[in-house]
């Protein structure tokens, strides 16, 4: 699905990072895109291809990044986990653009903008820490990422609303059957639509 994504990145360099193993290993297909950082980047953003993305998105991830150049930020959320996404609606009513992963949770990983030294200290905790979830044969991406903020005491912020929709409409690498949208924890919690992010102030 990757090239109608590719084209929705514009102009953003894009690198495809194809993945095949059996049996299929989220985790390690997350591993090897996120290693994909060329010289003279400042981020990566890892995004999974059955996504949509919406309008003006490579110009508000650089308004993003600007503003938090020092932070993970995840531009997808889902109904899980549940208490950041109590917390996001929470701070969404008051009118708040970002809230943080709460601590003691997984993060989700479907779409997340990465400062490329945040990158490198992930990278390096999980080559140093084998028993990470799932050991000793990780499949969960969000489980070790999550696990990760915990144990380095990350600040991780999640975008209100999400500029990423994750519409479920084919089945999940490790065979979860698509839902289209009758499973909440698999689409945005609150999706901006038609909405121009370039209205939101970032900062």
């Amino acid at each position: 699905m990757h090239p109608a994504l590719a084209a929705a990145l514009a102009p953003l360099e894009v690198q495809v990072s194809l993945h095949e193993s059996q049996p299929p290993n989220p985790y390690h297909g997350y591993i090897q895109a996120l290693q994909f950082q060329p010289a003279g980047f400042t981020h990566a953003l890892v995004v999974q291809d059955d996504v949509l993305v919406c309008r003006n998105f490579a110009a508000a991830v650089t308004c993003i990044a600007e503003a938090k150049p020092n932070v993970p930020v995840v531009l997808f959320l889902g109904g899980l986990p549940k208490t950041t996404a109590a917390d996001s609606l929470k701070a969404g009513k008051r009118g708040a653009h970002y809230v943080r992963l709460r601590m003691r949770e997984f993060c989700p990983v479907i779409a997340v903008l990465w400062p490329v030294a945040k990158a490198q200290e992930f990278l390096d905790w999980v080559a140093t820490h084998p028993k990470i979830p799932g050991y000793p044969n990780p499949r969960s991406d969000d489980a070790v990422v999550g696990k990760w903020t915990i144990s380095t005491r990350q600040e991780v912020l999640v975008t209100i609303p999400s500029l990423v929709q994750h519409p479920d409409t084919v089945v999940s690498i490790i065979g979860k059957r698509a839902k289209w949208g009758a499973d909440k924890g698999r689409v945005a919690l609150t999706w901006i639509g038609d909405a121009d992010p370039l209205e939101i102030d970032w900062s």
